[in-house]
């Protein structure tokens, strides 16, 4: 009789399930029910909506958050300027948008002004900024903060992946730095933390300053530096220049490997040797697929990665409830803009990918939960705090999730 009866509520569960991704409609304005259940509009600026990790992050909002909260979110195209960014707050103004959450901020100084000209909630989702930029507008009330890894540990997610791949006794590596030139924070730091835990006891800030490629020598192992974003086609014919002219032990990237990652499959099979692939990256479905499948000497096609998790930028939406829904107090004491961190997570192998990943999917457990974020929103909960909402929001780990979930 026990085993009826779980079959029933299992079969519940699903019908559940599918009646409420059912109300997700297509299109780029999915929503979560009818249109006059809308209480917010939410604009999303995503630089390259392809993206791996943003599609990650717009998969959560759009299959996850829509299904268990009244709001109904945009997403931009993509974006290549600080003034793309400005028109698309604009074009959301004119939709009846009440808060923008953001996956670019290049100029955040200036943005911030335009949402306080057109009156809407700015929070980046999921990023780092320098203290200049985040002391000139913390005091703006439309500006809610910045939730994202802590500088410290960009870095220290380099200093793992050069571990990493010094304990494999790689003799030759290719380090891609991506926007390390342009001043990216993110990818400087990170590109830094390799070089550096490598043994690189040079000038590493003028190195990485230089937009050309470079080769230098690192106690016994042979590094060639490949700089610049992968969308220059100058970048693109210097990485085709850097494949072709010797053959790789490791690769190491301060950023996504999707894009490339055919190439380095062919270039391995071609050098006929394996090479060791890591990346500061993501856990994404593109990721969990390559960890899966087989590259031409039988591993899997990437071995590392040190990356964000989808729902990751469940804290920065509830942020902005609560300032859509006029309660600033349950995001900070003070009243000032604040900046909450978080940390990544670390996959050595497809076992340990595979499990991770799982964390991050589910509908009724899931590493930030609807329920968890309901706990700090305060339209949701009379014991929401800004406190609170720093203790959940900075407990990221494995162990803070997986505690989460039992919880359930």
């Amino acid at each position: 009789m026990l085993k009826k009866s779980n079959k029933i509520i299992a079969v519940l569960l699903v019908l559940l399930l599918t009646l409420s991704l059912a109300a997700c409609r297509g299109g780029d304005s999915q929503i979560s029910g009818h249109d006059e259940d809308i209480q917010y509009t939410v604009g999303v600026a995503v630089f390259n909506p392809e993206d791996p990790e943003l599609k990650m992050f717009m998969n959560y909002y759009r299959n996850y958050i829509q299904a268990g909260f009244p709001v109904k979110f945009y997403f931009s195209d993509k974006l290549s300027s600080a003034e793309d960014e400005n028109d698309f707050i604009r074009t959301m103004k004119e939709k009846g948008a009440d808060g923008i959450i953001s996956f670019y901020g290049l100029d955040v100084q200036s943005t911030v002004k335009v949402c306080e000209e057109e009156e809407l909630y700015y929070i980046l989702g999921s990023g780092t900024i320098s203290d200049e930029d985040f002391d000139a507008v913390k005091d703006n009330p439309w500006f809610v903060g910045t939730v994202g890894p802590d500088p410290a540990l960009e870095y220290q997610a380099g200093t793992s992946m050069g571990t990493y791949i010094d304990e494999t006794g790689a003799q030759s590596c290719l380090i891609l730095t991506g926007g390390a030139p342009s001043g990216n924070f993110m990818h400087l730091s990170r590109a830094k933390g390799m070089l550096e835990q490598l043994g690189y006891t040079g000038d590493v800030d003028a190195l990485l300053a230089s937009a050309e490629p470079s080769e230098l020598t690192i106690g016994q192992m042979s590094v060639t530096l490949c700089p610049g974003y992968l969308s220059s086609e100058e970048v693109q014919e210097n990485l085709a220049a850097a494949l072709e002219e010797k053959d790789y032990d490791a690769v190491m990237m301060s950023y996504g490997v999707t894009s490339i990652l055919e190439q380095l499959l062919e270039k391995e099979q071609a050098q006929g040797k394996d090479m060791t692939i890591a990346a500061v990256d993501c856990f994404s479905e593109e990721n969990f697929e390559a960890f899966k499948a087989k590259d031409a000497y039988g591993n899997s096609q990437i071995n590392f990665i040190e990356g964000k998790y989808a729902s990751m930028v469940g804290p920065a939406f509830a942020m902005l409830y609560n300032a859509m829904s006029g309660h600033p107090e349950a995001n900070s004491e003070s009243g000032s803009a604040v900046r909450l961190y978080q940390g990544f997570w670390m996959a050595k192998d497809k076992e340990s990918y595979v499990e991770l990943y799982g964390y991050t999917q589910g509908i009724y457990e899931n590493a930030y939960s609807c329920k968890d974020l309901m706990g700090v929103i305060k339209v949701f909960s009379e014991d929401a705090s800004a406190g609170k909402l720093k203790v959940l929001t900075e407990s990221y780990t494995v162990e803070d999730v997986k505690a989460r979930i039992m919880e359930q």
